[in-house]
């Protein structure tokens, strides 16, 4: 008899555990997968910091939680609205929009939502530090750090423990690291203790999955059709954006800081095509601040990071009306198609390079640019194809104590270039370039340009007799006067400069006089080159 009455009991758990399983994979099915329900979203996917992936996003109640999430239901002509707080997460991006239906990511309250590259704090809550020498500090890791903030500011990565024991040494130190695999070195040059706090650290870096290019991304987009609008990228592991295999893209209005390339592509893929980059803000700050009063050397900056705002080729590539402060290398950018242009453009302290051209530059026009303070204004480094023409931008090099010889115009080198043009550029500075014999010149014209230089024209460039001289004005100047002139504007005057408005530069949404972002460019402020008129927009 309990034989007869166990098969009906062992049926039934049976059924209800089916049910069960049946009623998971459907959960699960719906989780993942994307259920006919954009007309429920009326056109926008809601993501916020206290939504729930489950969710459809189709309102600020109903908001999805990551932005991950909302990339894989968002259909072409779908706007992600972010709402504000802090994302730490990285996005893949697979599916776009269309012809005159992009797909559209953009904050809800322009610049209160950050993509950030940071740990969560409470990682770092079970390290315990010991000191290990003057000013040093070692705690046991999970992860090798690759980046780390003291006090909301970037410390400089060592590249061994030994280095940071050296340059924690050095006077005017600011804070620094390194580390290994399980362990991470901290100076703090203050002699303070560290304290959770005061500290963050970026997460761990995932492990490439192809080859070449950046592989670590806070966005990656292989997609055509998108755009990406009013967000805050911070504190970035490697590239903020990665386009891969990604065409018809829009970037405007964002901030990206400690990136080691704001927008970058990838040389093993097709190039993009049709990109649009403007009204952004890259900053690399206390970059140049390392280097300005002698404490970390060039060379030890150069192998830092890049620290660019744009790294590409590709065709029909527009770069207007952005900021990039404190750079390695301002914008890396050599398209090999179409029609291209960057212009009114804003680039301040660079360790190295404004403006690089390191391919082909075909059709490509650099024009109506304030550059100041570049160690080179524009990178010839060679341009294999162009035509080339660089017309009607500002360059002023400050003297800088101790640092005579640092700034030029132009870097001649790298290989033979081809097919560039120079033309009524306004340049104050050193010398015009530095320049390798073995880096011969093709076509490569000069004319009508205005130089007040502290050197004679042909100092430095090596290849002086491969160029076409024509009209040019020059004005040679003493140190003193080369120092005065930067901020009366007289020099610049004498050789034909004149001011000229780029218009509104940076984000929208951003007070350039107060956004502690744009700090850098206030030391610049009452100079007659840069100018904030009431009305809005810089006037070089």
């Amino acid at each position: 008899m309990a034989e007869r009455n166990e098969q009906p009991l062992a049926r039934h758990r049976r059924g209800i555990a089916g049910a069960v399983a049946a009623l998971l994979a459907l959960i699960s099915t719906i989780h993942y997968l994307q259920p006919p329900s954009a007309w429920m979203r009326r056109g926008v996917v809601h993501v916020a910091p206290d939504g729930f992936d489950g969710f459809l996003g189709q309102s600020r109640r109903f908001a999805v939680r990551t932005i991950q999430r909302a990339a894989w239901i968002a259909e072409p002509g779908e706007t992600i609205l972010i709402w504000p707080g802090i994302y730490r997460e990285s996005v893949r991006l697979k599916r776009g929009g269309l012809p005159g239906r992009p797909l559209v990511l953009r904050s809800a309250v322009p610049g209160q939502v950050v993509i950030s590259g940071g740990a969560v704090p409470g990682v770092m809550r079970s390290w315990q530090w010991r000191p290990v020498g003057p000013r040093l500090w070692s705690t046991a890791v999970d992860w090798r750090v690759p980046g780390l903030r003291w006090n909301g500011i970037a410390a400089y990565r060592a590249g061994s423990l030994e280095q940071l024991r050296q340059i924690c040494a050095r006077p005017g130190a600011w804070p620094a690291f390194s580390s290994a695999e399980r362990r991470l070195w901290l100076c703090l040059p203050g002699g303070e203790s560290p304290r959770l706090e005061q500290l963050e650290v970026r997460r761990p870096m995932p492990v490439r999955t192809r080859s070449g290019g950046h592989q670590v991304a806070s966005l990656w987009i292989e997609a055509p059709y998108v755009e990406v609008r009013d967000l805050r990228f911070d504190f970035v592991v490697m590239a903020a954006i990665q386009l891969w295999n990604a065409d018809h893209v829009l970037i405007e209005n964002n901030h990206f800081d400690s990136a080691d390339v704001a927008i970058n592509d990838n040389a093993s893929l097709k190039p993009p095509q049709a990109i649009r980059i403007r009204h952004n803000l890259s900053s690399c700050y206390p970059l140049f601040e390392w280097n300005r009063y002698g404490w970390l050397s060039w060379q030890e900056l150069y192998g830092y990071s890049n620290c660019t705002l744009v790294w590409l080729r590709g065709q029909d590539i527009e770069l207007d009306h952005n900021i990039i402060l404190q750079a390695g290398d301002g914008i890396k950018l050599s398209p090999e198609g179409g029609s291209n242009r960057a212009q009114h453009n804003l680039i301040v302290e660079t360790t190295d390079d404004a403006f690089e051209f390191d391919g082909a530059a075909r059709h490509f026009r650099v024009d109506n640019n304030l550059i100041i303070n570049p160690f080179v204004a524009f990178a010839i480094s060679p341009v294999s194809t162009g035509p080339l023409t660089i017309s009607d931008n500002i360059v002023l090099i400050p003297p800088r104590p101790g640092k005579v010889g640092y700034g030029v115009l132009l870097k001649l080198m790298g290989g033979p270039s081809r097919h560039v043009t120079l033309q009524r550029n306004s340049y104050l500075g050193y010398s015009l370039g530095n320049g390798a014999p073995d880096s011969p010149l093709t076509d490569l014209r000069i004319e009508a340009n205005g130089f007040a230089l502290l050197n004679p024209r042909d100092h430095g460039l090596a290849q002086a007799d491969q160029i076409q001289w024509r009209a040019n004005r020059y004005e040679i100047i003493s140190f003193p006067r080369w120092r005065q002139g930067l901020w009366d504007g007289s020099i610049l005057n004498a050789v034909g400069g004149r001011p000229r408005s780029l218009g509104p530069v940076g984000p929208a949404w951003m007070d350039l006089q107060r956004d502690p972002a744009a700090a850098p460019l206030r030391r610049y402020w009452g100079s007659p080159w840069l100018i904030w008129p009431r009305e809005g927009g810089i006037r070089p």
